[in-house]
């Protein structure tokens, strides 16, 4: 029997309340150049560093702060300065930055990207010289996998000579995210023991214009999920699920739950497939966006085999409403399983796995 799952992706945006005072900045002219950054997320839960996405809920752990000024030259904007944002903690939302009167920038027309990391990530950021160009800035990492969160936005200001200016920055995801929820996953197929349950992508990307959110490099085909099976109990021939309560995560019985960022990339397929201990397929199913099986994955976009909208709970964000609960794909069924992508983790893309 083919089933559809139907999942709805939760914007992800940071917002900025404007009664914050939360300022840093030392020897601030209050008459000068001031920052507002906001961090796009509709939440404040703060998620641990380098976590995997074990649901749509919109946690994030930005913990470094920095803002790069470009300066325009009539033809291109050059890179001229950075601001370190001081005291911007996993989980904030807003801050108002004050620039010091001593590291003002001299007058004109300038466009500020702004980024949001995790201190712990394994980004590497293009080196910043006079001829960096603000469209030019990647963040790079050495293999697909070793994502983690990474947040950027723009703004255009001119700064004058006399008078204030204020700037507002608004950062957003530049990565994707991946999850996959799964239920009744048979111990045994065709005689072979199931070792593996696996999400590969055709290719992954090793870098991601913080500008444009675009992938750059291409990479090679990677296991987006991949859960070892072996380790745990059976029960009727079905295995019991991965125990993620270590990392406070409520599950369906029997269920296996798995996810990632990934940095965006095009023209990609994604396969499900349970696999023995030699790595040999038992199974496996082809993802589809509507009728296509090769699509782009998007900045910013929410990627969902399985539904998980809370972390901490199988009822989802109204315990009273059970159309948000939880509902894990069921691999024992032979069935199409359809994931719905909503821009800004705002267009419904149903991909389908056949």
């Amino acid at each position: 029997m083919k089933k559809s799952i139907f999942l709805l992706f939760v914007s992800i945006a940071f917002f900025a309340c404007s009664n914050d005072d939360n300022v840093s900045g030392n020897g601030e002219n209050p008459n000068g150049l001031v920052f507002e950054i906001s961090a796009k997320t509709q939440l404040n839960e703060t998620k641990a560093a380098g976590a995997p996405v074990y649901s749509q809920d919109a946690a994030q752990s930005v913990t470094s702060v920095s803002i790069h000024a470009f300066k325009g030259n009539g033809t291109d904007y050059l890179y001229t300065k950075t601001y370190e944002v001081s005291g911007w903690t996993a989980g904030s939302t807003f801050k108002r930055f004050a620039v010091p009167e001593a590291d003002k920038l001299t007058v004109g027309d300038y466009k500020f990207l702004v980024i949001g990391r995790d201190a712990t990530d394994l980004y590497q950021l293009t080196a910043f010289t006079t001829s960096t160009k603000i469209e030019d800035v990647l963040a790079t990492i050495t293999n697909s996998g070793d994502e983690y969160e990474i947040f950027a936005g723009t703004a255009q200001a001119q700064v004058l000579e006399e008078g204030g200016t204020r700037v507002s920055l608004t950062m957003t995801r530049k990565v994707a995210g991946v999850l996959g929820y799964f239920q009744n996953v048979p111990q045994l197929l065709n005689g072979s023991t199931v070792r593996y349950l696996r999400l590969i992508a055709s290719a992954g990307n090793t870098q991601v214009n913080l500008l444009s959110g675009a992938g750059i490099t291409p990479a090679a085909s990677y296991d987006i999920i991949n859960i070892d099976l072996s380790g745990q109990a059976v029960a009727n021939e079905i295995y019991t699920g991965n125990d993620l309560s270590a990392a406070q995560i409520v599950k369906l019985p029997n269920s296996q739950l798995g996810g990632a960022y990934m940095i965006p990339v095009s023209d990609v397929t994604l396969t499900l497939g349970l696999y023995d201990a030699s790595n040999n397929p038992l199974k496996v199913w082809t993802v589809y966006n509507g009728t296509a099986s090769t699509f782009n994955i998007l900045a910013n976009h929410f990627y969902s085999l399985g539904v998980k909208h809370k972390p901490d709970t199988t009822t989802g964000t109204d315990p009273a409403n059970p159309g948000d609960d939880d509902d894990a794909i069921d691999l024992l069924q032979d069935q199409t399983i359809t994931i719905t992508i909503d821009p800004a983790w705002n267009t419904i893309h149903p991909l389908t796995i056949q």
